[in-house]
């Protein structure tokens, strides 16, 4: 068994998975308009600003998350960014599914 084979297979059904093509279609939408490409990275850098303090402080600051809920629930105003960063959600969770299906059938149990 070819294991490149089979994970170019598995890349071909991601890539044509309904999630994938609504994730990719809104994707194209949202970043030919820059101020939407500005409104998503925008947030992305802030989410892994906290990300990184979090890790480097051990402990969540309830400011910063209070700070990401209401920029979230601020973009979440634009319909078009809303809809791209919940087909971006579907698309994760699906490809995490994969992931922990790989895991589970390669554990050292």
């Amino acid at each position: 068994m070819d294991l490149v084979s089979k994970a170019e297979e598995l890349g071909q059904l991601l890539a044509n998975s309904n999630e994938y093509v609504e994730y990719r279609e809104l994707y194209n939408s949202v970043y030919k308009n820059e101020k939407n490409k500005d409104i998503i990275d925008d947030f992305r850098k802030k989410v892994m600003e906290y990300q990184i303090n979090y890790v480097s402080k051990g402990k969540e600051s309830e400011d910063e998350i209070k700070k990401l809920e209401n920029l979230q629930n601020i973009i979440m105003m634009n319909p078009e960014v809303a809809k791209f960063m919940a087909a971006e959600a579907t698309f994760s969770v699906e490809l995490k599914s994969v992931y922990d299906a790989i895991e589970n059938a390669i554990k050292l149990d």
